[in-house]
């Protein structure tokens, strides 16, 4: 049998809890909408690229059909990164499975693949043992039939749902879904200037593993730290270049990462989902 040595790296952990929590010293890459920048955005070849450079996770996008099939498409419309176009909750599966998936993110100028929409189903079976999945539901009311799929596969432990809540609610709704407690949640809310680790206090009865958050001052962020750590709870904060959170995105980071991805990290920051993952992973190797 052979040893691990000092220099071989730690394997990934296979449990998503184990992945999440902050004993695990790795800082996680987030992958969004999949690696587009090797693949159409969404799409089976984009979790593969993903999955071959190690990400830990990928944010995909999913909403129903007219005739109520799951399909993983970002926009409410095929027009941007399909080869058609109409309304993808007006039209119905064969139409949306007809049209072949633009190239990158997608636009008028970029060229036609053969890769087609995938329904949730096939994105979840193409990730599972491979990379974590962030699913988010683009309209609330088809979480159900999200969670079903779900279910139907038994990927309750690969997955992570995520909803936005208000910390100062007398009562979290997600706590009386069936579904709370057996599929990881993640949820979403602004670090309010000065008030981030009283919030924390409050969403404790939700007993997040990870949370998602925008901020307007990093120093907030750090100065959560110890409650973050008190709950276990992984942050994970966006670089990407619409999320808006100051000036700490993708395009400063390439020019500057240890001002944008190291700033967050000191501040306690554990997870970030970026659009430039191999950037991302070069300069978390280099560290």
């Amino acid at each position: 049998m052979h040893s691990q040595t000092a220099t071989s790296p730690s394997p990934r952990p296979a449990d998503i809890y184990d992945l999440l929590s902050r004993a695990n010293p790795d800082i996680l890459t987030i992958a969004h909408r999949g690696l587009w920048s090797a693949a159409p955005e969404n799409s089976l070849a984009a979790l593969r690229a993903a999955a071959e450079l190690g990400i830990d996770f990928v944010e995909i996008d999913t909403q129903a059909t007219a005739d109520g099939h799951l399909v993983v498409i970002h926009d409410k419309t095929l027009d941007r990164t399909t080869s058609v176009k109409g309304v993808v909750g007006a039209s119905s599966f064969a139409t949306v499975r007809d049209a072949r998936l633009r190239a990158g993110a997608g636009g008028q100028t970029a060229l036609l693949t053969d890769e087609r929409v995938p329904t949730l189903e096939e994105a979840l079976e193409e990730a599972r043992g491979r990379v974590f999945v962030n699913i988010d539901t683009k309209f609330p009311k088809e979480l159900p039939l999200v969670i079903a799929a779900v279910r139907r596969l038994g990927v309750e432990d690969h997955v992570i749902i995520k909803s936005d809540i208000d910390p100062e609610s007398p009562r979290f709704s997600v706590l009386d879904a069936d579904w709370f407690g057996s599929i990881p949640h993640m949820p979403m809310f602004p670090a309010r200037p000065g008030k981030f680790a009283d919030d924390l206090r409050l969403i404790e009865p939700l007993r997040a593993p990870m949370i998602e958050v925008k901020f307007t001052n990093v120093a907030d962020l750090a100065a959560g730290r110890e409650e973050l750590e008190r709950q276990n709870i992984r942050l994970w904060v966006n670089t990407l270049d619409v999320s808006h959170n100051v000036d700490f995105n993708d395009s400063r980071a390439l020019k500057d990462p240890e001002s944008v991805w190291g700033t967050l990290i000191a501040a306690g920051v554990g997870a970030i989902q970026t659009d430039t993952n191999v950037e991302f992973k070069h300069w978390l190797a280099g560290r």
